[in-house]
């Protein structure tokens, strides 16, 4: 009987490995596909408001999704008192971030009204479209997951060439109304392919809310501090040099993005996995953990070089303008460092250590930026931001390695947490 049994377990988990991965994939071309289409058609200046703005978009993603869905991968999400902090958490984060992407929109870009009511719209949508691409990740529904994911990318594609006909010139507006069109259509697929129970009945309440936000405060930070630290650079870059320098700088972290994006969703994958066997009470092998973290980083360079010969060769005829190698190679080491330290933190997570995980990336964040203002205050070309954003990752990943091998698990002995899928 076991024999006829495991080849079929197999085979489903290859089937949800291969759909998780491809999901990631066509995120990551959604992502391309926009951000390839503005840096063609945007002048420098124009793309570097556009690369904030986005930069801003992912910090708020990455702080709801710390706190929000990081939270309800975690704790019971369908246990009543929790199920209500939940809805509270998720209205209370998305309520800042659309309100922080108004002021920004309002106050950076120059676009006026008109560009910030999009913008606003586009980062509700995204908070909302996460939250459901989340609940199929927490279900390891990852078949789900990947045609949600395509329904966006479709959309997005569809919606460009409409709204680039109606504006007549291709302008930052164009561009986040076609994301926002593509976040609706994932919303509204995703609430279709979910049973009713994971989205019916949502009440808020504020009970557990303490509870959860003693978890969820420290995740939020940890999760947000990176994208965090990059708008902040690329804010630095704008009042210390220019916006066009900031498209220079965008230019060249375009080359290593989907990568990057990977990373992201390797990082989610990871944590969904470690928190299930938390919960089934398996035993921790930091080892395995180590395994991972170096071929996620070795992965990382091996993409990350490839990626970055090609676009030195073909960036002439597709944008019109040559890349800058020295920034490109840059955030290859960036991104290989954050790979490095990312399994490490993500099982610290899954232990609910979300604190003694932020302190390791509170120093890598301030190292960094610290490094990268003082450096383009002196004059250096703004090729030298992503490498001295890279120094501290050197020293977090050592830390939360360490971290990992020492520190006991305390999830057994707190309450709230998730038995169910």
């Amino acid at each position: 009987m076991t024999s006829h049994r495991i080849p079929g377990w197999l085979r489903g988990q290859v089937r949800d490995g291969v759909a998780g991965v491809a999901a990631q994939g066509i995120t990551a071309a959604t992502s391309l596909l926009v951000q390839l289409v503005a840096a063609v058609s945007l002048g420098l200046s124009q793309y570097g408001v556009f690369a904030v703005l986005l930069a801003m978009l992912v910090g708020a993603n990455a702080l709801y999704i710390g706190f929000v869905c990081d939270s309800f991968t975690v704790f019971d999400r369908h246990e009543p008192r929790y199920r209500a902090a939940l809805v509270s958490a998720a209205l209370l984060v998305a309520a800042l971030c659309v309100s922080g992407a108004l002021v920004l929109a309002l106050t950076f870009s120059g676009g006026g009204i008109r560009l910030a009511v999009p913008y606003a719209l586009l980062v509700g949508s995204k908070l909302a479209a996460e939250t459901v691409r989340r609940l199929f990740v927490v279900r390891v529904s990852f078949r789900a997951l990947l045609l949600n994911d395509a329904c966006s990318l479709v959309v997005t594609a569809l919606a460009l060439p409409v709204l680039l006909g109606v504006s007549g010139e291709p302008t930052p507006e164009v561009l986040l109304g076609s994301m926002c069109c593509g976040a609706f259509a994932a919303v509204s697929l995703g609430l279709w392919q979910l049973p009713g129970s994971e989205w019916r009945g949502l009440r808020p309440g504020v009970t557990e809310l303490p509870g959860l936000a003693r978890f969820a405060v420290w995740r939020a930070l940890q999760s947000g501090l990176r994208p965090l630290t990059l708008l902040a650079a690329r804010l630095s870059v704008a009042g210390l040099i220019s916006t066009a320098a900031v498209g220079v700088l965008e230019l060249a972290r375009l080359v290593v993005a989907p990568v990057q994006v990977v990373i992201n969703g390797s990082g989610s994958l990871l944590l969904g996995k470690l928190a299930a066997r938390e919960r089934g009470g398996d035993p921790r092998d930091p080892r395995l953990i180590g395994r991972a973290a170096g071929s996620l980083c070795g992965g990382t360079v091996a993409a990350g070089l490839l990626s970055a010969v090609l676009a030195l060769l073909l960036a002439p005829p597709l944008f019109g303008r040559s890349v800058d190698a020295g920034a490109v190679f840059g955030w290859v080491g960036y991104l290989a460092l954050w790979a490095a330290g990312l399994p490490y933190a993500t099982e610290l997570v899954t232990r609910r250590m979300s604190r003694a995980v932020f302190l390791p990336r509170l120093l890598d964040s301030v190292m960094g930026l610290a490094v990268a203002t003082t450096a383009l205050s002196l004059g250096a070309p703004v090729a030298a931001l992503p490498w001295a954003l890279a120094l501290g990752g050197g020293y977090a990943a050592y830390r939360l390695r360490t971290l990992v091998r020492s520190e006991p698990s305390p999830l057994a002995a707190e309450p709230g947490i998730s038995r169910a899928r």
